[in-house]
């Protein structure tokens, strides 16, 4: 028994192997670095400063926060709120934000898991490819992407990363909520200043549990702004 589950183990891994290889070929046909999905969400290492506009909707309220990233601040201080529905936030709405967003650990890259690769389908115009990022190497506010898979899609003309797409493969928690289904779409944005790729827009379509009842909740993240400080 311990010999065939060393087997399966060890196919297992070759087969992941393989399909990380066949992505990464395709990848380097393109001109596309391995790296080209974890720029955005680094956070200890970040080089650029930018804004965020956040709306969050559950049917009953709408709440529009509006806040910065500054790399040049301390760790764990770098998200900045500065305003909720055109206020002054309040203490108990700075420590919320600070919670989803800011994080105290260092590293923070958004590594993809090598076993994850894998080419979804191929077309004339467009490349998607499957992946799913490790929990460990995930800044607080994207944390629930490891309990997501995740889809980006390739141009094959412009050889660039225009859009991600995630769905989650369990339940998760964001923020304050328990969500039971989740589906989010990324626009992208590519800088050639550091050829990079950055967040433009996040949409947020979720399920989730509040007082018993199943609530669709949507949340919009608009990103602008982005300026290099380091």
């Amino acid at each position: 028994m311990k010999n065939t589950t060393t087997f399966l183990l060890l196919l297992i891994s070759i087969s992941a192997f393989s399909q990380k290889q066949e992505v990464m070929a395709k990848l380097k046909e393109y001109g596309i670095a391995e790296e080209f999905l974890n720029t955005s969400l680094k956070d200890h290492d970040a080089t650029h400063s930018f804004d965020i506009t956040t709306t969050t909707n559950d049917g009953k309220q709408n709440i529009v926060d509006k806040g910065y990233f500054d790399p040049l601040a301390p760790v764990g201080k770098r998200w900045i709120l500065k305003i909720t529905n055109n206020k002054e936030p309040s203490k108990k709405e700075i420590k919320k934000f600070n919670k989803a967003h800011n994080t105290q650990q260092l590293d923070i890259n958004g590594e993809v898991d090598d076993a994850s690769w894998k080419i979804n389908r191929e077309t004339e115009n467009i490349i998607a490819i499957d992946f799913k990022y490790k929990k460990e190497g995930l800044p607080n506010k994207f944390a629930f992407l490891a309990d997501c898979i995740g889809t980006a899609y390739i141009n094959k003309k412009s050889g660039h990363l225009t859009l991600a797409e995630f769905k989650n493969d369990k339940p998760l928690k964001i923020k304050v909520f328990n969500v039971t289904r989740l589906e989010m779409t990324v626009d992208y944005l590519y800088l050639e200043e550091g050829k990079a790729y950055y967040m433009k827009k996040e949409h947020l379509d979720m399920d989730v549990k509040l007082l018993g009842q199943i609530v669709e909740v949507e949340e919009i993240n608009e990103y602008s702004n982005y300026k290099k400080v380091k």
